[in-house]
């Protein structure tokens, strides 16, 4: 078979994320602009980086489904209105109308919970602690 008989189809799978209290939606969305990784979804322990925090995370199914919605913000039309009318209006003549719709985004049926973790760097081994362990490891053998 060529390359070209071969049909790629991709798949979108949508997760939420439990962040716990200690970080804001304004962080994560400053943070998440400048970028964030994650590593381990596929084998069910996800690691977050964003900013200079790391988080680790363990998968949990849902008891139902977590219907997400996107919140938009309406746009009012006046173009119809002749402007000296609509520098006349007052708020108390216009209908009462919605500011923001609402509209099915996606589902999951996944969700993640994360806990900060700290990483430290690996310290040095000592070059005498390996010397001596391998002097005893010969005094046993002889």
């Amino acid at each position: 078979m060529s390359d070209s008989e071969y049909e790629y189809e991709e798949e979108s799978s949508y997760v939420t994320f439990d962040m716990g209290k200690t970080v804001t939606s304004n962080f994560v969305e400053q943070k998440a602009r400048a970028g964030c990784r994650i590593v381990g979804m596929e084998e069910g322990q996800p690691l977050l980086q964003l900013g200079g925090l790391t988080f680790e995370g363990t998968v949990d199914e849902t008891v139902g489904t977590h219907l997400l919605f996107e919140i938009k913000e309406k746009v009012h039309d006046t173009k119809g209105l002749l402007p000296l009318l609509t520098s006349m209006r007052t708020d108390d003549d216009a209908p009462k109308q919605q500011k923001y719709s609402v509209e099915y985004f996606c589902s999951t049926e996944n969700t993640v919970k994360m806990d900060t973790v700290t990483i430290r760097p690996k310290a040095p081994e000592k070059e005498e602690s390996k010397v001596v362990a391998t002097e005893d490891a010969l005094d046993v053998q002889m």
